[in-house]
C-alpha cells in the first residue's frame, strides 16, 4: 500500500444519513471562525492581514463543503463515490438505501464541485444561482489558498458578500433555518453568525 492509500484508509468510511448532524456542526465551526477571525489572532507580526485573510478563505471553503455534504446526507443521498463495477451513474444523486454497501467506495467522497452541480437534483432551490455562485467562490478560495501563496491578493469585497448571501440562502432552503452571516473583512464590519431563535 502506498503512503497516500495508507492515509486514506485511516479516513475510509461509508457515510450514512445519521452523519449529517456532525457534518453540519463542524461546518458551522468553520463558518463562524471565518466570520470572526481577527488579525490579532494571527501570531506572525509581519503578515497578519495576509495570513488572516488566507485562513478565512480556507475556512469558508471547508465550511461550505461540509455544509453541502451535510445537506446531501440529511436527505439520504450517498456522498461516497462508487466502486468501478457499480453500474449506476457516477453522480451523487443516489439514495443510500438504494445502493448495496459493497458498491460504495469507503475511501473517497464526491468533490464539492460535483455536489454543487447536482444540488437541483436533490431539491428545487429558489436561489440556486446565488447559492451555486457563492459556494463556487468559496471552493475556488479554498483550492487556491491550499495550493499557492502570494505576498498580495487582489481583494474583492463582493466575493465575501456573495458567499455570505449563498450561505444564508442555503440555510433557509436546505435546513429551514434563518441565519444572519457576515464575514468581517474590513475594520467597519462586525462578524455575524447568528441563528434566528424562532427557527
Amino acid at each position: 500500500m502506498d503512503t497516500v492509500a495508507e492515509i486514506k484508509a485511516q479516513y475510509a468510511r461509508v457515510l450514512t444519513q445519521s452523519d449529517w448532524k456532525h457534518f453540519k456542526e463542524v461546518a458551522e465551526y468553520y463558518l463562524r471562525l471565518t466570520a470572526e477571525l481577527k488579525t490579532n489572532d494571527i501570531k506572525n507580526s509581519h503578515k497578519r492581514l495576509l495570513l488572516r485573510n488566507s485562513q478565512k478563505r480556507l475556512f469558508v471553503g471547508i465550511g461550505c463543503e461540509l455544509l453541502v455534504k451535510s445537506f446531501y446526507l440529511k436527505n439520504g443521498y450517498c456522498i461516497n463515490k462508487f466502486k468501478k463495477k457499480f453500474e449506476g451513474s457516477r453522480t451523487p444523486i443516489h439514495k443510500l438505501a438504494e445502493i448495496p454497501t459493497g458498491e460504495i467506495n469507503a475511501a473517497d467522497t464526491f468533490t464539492l464541485s460535483t455536489l454543487i452541480d447536482h444540488l437541483s437534483k436533490v431539491k428545487q432551490f429558489q436561489d440556486i444561482k446565488k447559492i451555486k455562485r457563492g459556494f463556487q467562490i468559496a471552493m475556488a478560495f479554498r483550492n487556491k489558498e491550499g495550493h499557492v501563496t502570494f505576498p498580495r491578493h487582489e481583494f474583492n469585497h463582493g466575493n465575501y458578500m456573495e458567499i455570505s448571501e449563498a450561505v444564508t440562502a442555503f440555510y433557509s432552503e436546505a435546513f429551514s433555518q434563518t441565519l444572519r452571516y457576515q464575514i468581517a473583512m474590513t475594520p467597519e464590519e462586525r462578524p455575524i453568525f447568528q441563528f434566528n431563535s424562532r427557527t
